[in-house]
């Protein structure tokens, strides 16, 4: 058994605010490279050869959080991961996920699945739903209240979709997708489904082998009678061909959930534009927009040699808000070809988290666009805390980021995975207030073993015009020896952010031969919205304020509410009343605070029933609070 150190403290809440210390790896970091090939099976360096024996077991979920699957096949893309967990409008769920548990060589691959019926998930699956060796699923809705899944035989390079009438009920009906024409060969398929009763199915897949010009093409198709015929069949959408791109690799495609008539979907990877693919005619004509332009276009492994750019760390998500507004997050990282072929370099340290919506300028297709401002690079077009949110935290508040092997930290001490990046696997959902909530994968500090640092899952939100607090949301006990990946947010919630991910108790792949085969559970978790927005705005740091804030008193509360104010100098204060959008909707001086405890009252009599937040600025800090009015 391999020896486990741990630096810190135990931490035993399931969610823990950092105050934004803003610590970053030095510049020198982001110049340090590593050497991998290219491909769906080997896209990364293999580090950890002597990894080679099975670890120690996981230790438990967390509060609020349900372990709902279990695979030793631990693979669960190549680049993008979505359209796998499903919130219904009645409150129950569905997920799916490349489950296997024999051996090596896994025969028994295919879709595990599970299902909330709004009051607890079913036990989880020994087996998977298909009758064949499939992998990759995506699963959504169909029809009234049944469900789709789809996944590939490998073997037969063929696209299989299983039905059921009642979701998580009754028998799978299974069927080949068949075609009149296309590639000989599809595979990696995500579908969605649209229109009120979801019997619009949206299908992405990709060729697999070379067609129409293009080394591996991704084609739609469309049925509008719930996949029973197919009226659209693997068309090659202009935009996505051969005159733009040599290639669109395996997972590079990822859906939005449709939005009030608005289907999306966006591609990305380092070695390629990533651009967008919106329709609002049901998939009849498609808008193209660019939000990075890659600086070697027609990249081809064969041809083109590539001085170092920052690029799509080969992670990236997409989200509709209510309006049907695309709102984008994605790893960043570092490449670079020097030689003709497949191998190429990268570099593991660079760190970060972008942002874009529609109201946003595209990036260009400058070599250091997507540098992360921290560097200092003069054509940088990331700006912290506008398109740059995400990056790994100082845990231990030091001002430093220290990862294994400090001070001696090598590439050898920093876990990469088919998305580069030490913070990646972003996954995005804006509610129905236009609130955004943001979950990453990262490297974290003082979680380490004998020689690299775990990955948690952080999360942090967009509400009242600003980035708040990063949130760990592993950071539980439970978690001190697992590293936790794959984060997927679901598209709708309530008062409630619902995700799943992925944790085992060894960073890397058993599939690239990192470790030994172990347990991979799938977790999902819930979490208030309001544990993760009461710490936005400028104010909520520690030190940051000269008076605190209690109450509100009762809450909820009907008619009024009272507020304290405790003070240690005279402080003139400002109370801001906001709706669940951010807006602010009452604000009004206070009277002056002396030192000590001052007592307010707040008539709210004529606001709606609701959730809401108030807010006291003043001094040098402003801190918020939640606010529930009956």
């Amino acid at each position: 058994m391999k020896k486990f150190l741990l630096t810190g403290l135990f931490i035993v809440f399931i969610s823990v605010s950092v105050a934004q210390n803003r610590a970053f790896l030095s510049k020198e970091y982001a110049c340090i490279s590593a050497e991998a090939t290219y491909g769906a099976s080997t896209d990364r360096v293999v580090f950890m050869d002597a990894w080679k024996t099975p670890g120690m077991k996981s230790r438990g979920i967390a509060p609020g959080e349900t372990e709902i699957g279990l695979t030793l096949y631990d693979l669960q893309t190549n680049k993008m991961l979505s359209d796998r967990l499903y919130r219904f409008e009645d409150g129950t769920f569905g997920f799916v996920w490349t489950m296997g548990l024999q051996d090596a060589t896994f025969p028994d691959r295919g879709t595990g699945y599970n299902y909330y019926d709004g009051t607890g998930w079913g036990p989880a699956p020994d087996e998977r739903i298909e009758g064949v060796r499939t992998g990759w699923p995506s699963y959504a809705p169909l029809g009234e209240s049944g469900e789709i899944v789809i996944s590939h035989d490998f073997g037969e390079h063929t696209l299989n979709y299983y039905t059921r009438a009642v979701k998580g009920t009754g028998d799978w009906a299974g069927t080949t997708y068949t075609y009149g024409e296309g590639p000989d060969a599809l595979a990696w398929a995500r579908l969605v489904t649209s229109g009120p009763d979801h019997n619009q199915v949206h299908l992405l897949a990709n060729s697999f082998e070379e067609y129409q010009g293009m080394t591996t093409a991704v084609v739609y198709s469309r049925s509008t009678d719930g996949a029973q015929t197919w009226d659209i069949e693997n068309a090659l959408i202009e935009g996505m061909d051969s005159d733009y791109y040599t290639e669109i690799s395996a997972d590079e495609y990822v859906w939005a959930e449709p939005k009030n008539g608005t289907i999306a979907f966006l591609c990305a990877g380092a070695w390629h534009d990533m651009f967008m693919m919106k329709s609002t005619d049901n998939g009849e004509n498609w808008e193209k927009t660019v939000i990075w332009e890659h600086p070697y276009p027609f990249f081809d492994w064969n041809t083109t040699i590539a001085d170092t750019f920052f690029c799509v760390d080969n992670s990236a998500s997409i989200t509709l808000d209510n309006d049907g507004k695309a709102h984008v997050v994605f790893g960043i990282s570092r490449v670079m070809h020097e030689d003709l072929g497949t191998t190429y370099q990268y570099f593991p340290f660079v760190d970060g988290i972008g942002y874009w919506n529609e109201d946003m300028d595209p990036f260009s297709d400058d070599h250091n666009a997507l540098a992360p401002p921290q560097y200092g690079y003069g054509n940088s077009e990331m700006i912290e805390d506008v398109n740059y949110i995400g990056y790994m935290q100082d845990v231990d508040g030091d001002g430093e980021i220290h990862l294994a092997g400090w001070p001696n930290t090598t590439i050898d001490n920093i876990m990469s995975y088919r998305e580069l990046g030490p913070s990646t696997m972003p996954t995005v959902h804006v509610d129905e207030n236009g609130f955004r909530y943001l979950l990453f994968a990262s490297t974290t500090e003082t979680y380490v073993n004998d020689q690299v640092n775990y990955k948690h899952i952080w999360a942090r939100t967009y509400a009242d015009g600003t980035w708040g607090e990063f949130h760990d949301l592993t950071s539980d006990i439970t978690h001190i020896f697992d590293e936790c990946i794959y984060p997927l947010l679901a598209e709708t919630s309530d008062d409630h952010i619902y995700y799943t991910y992925n944790a085992d108790v060894t960073p890397g792949l058993a599939l690239d031969e990192e470790h030994g085969y172990q347990d991979n559970r799938l977790i999902f978790a819930e979490l208030s919205k309001s544990d993760l927005i009461i710490f936005y705005g400028t104010g909520d740091q520690p030190g940051a304020n000269t008076f605190e804030l209690s109450g509100p008193m009762p809450n909820p509360c009907r008619d009024e509410f009272s507020f304290a104010v405790n003070t240690t100098q005279q402080d003139d204060l400002i109370l801001g009343i906001m709706n669940p959008a951010g807006q602010i909707i009452f604000e009004k001086p206070l009277e002056s605070a002396s030192m000590g405890k001052n007592l307010y009252r707040v008539d709210v009599s004529g606001l709606q029933p609701g959730m809401y937040f108030y807010t006291v600025t003043g001094g040098n800090g402003k801190v918020s609070k939640k606010l529930i009015i009956e």
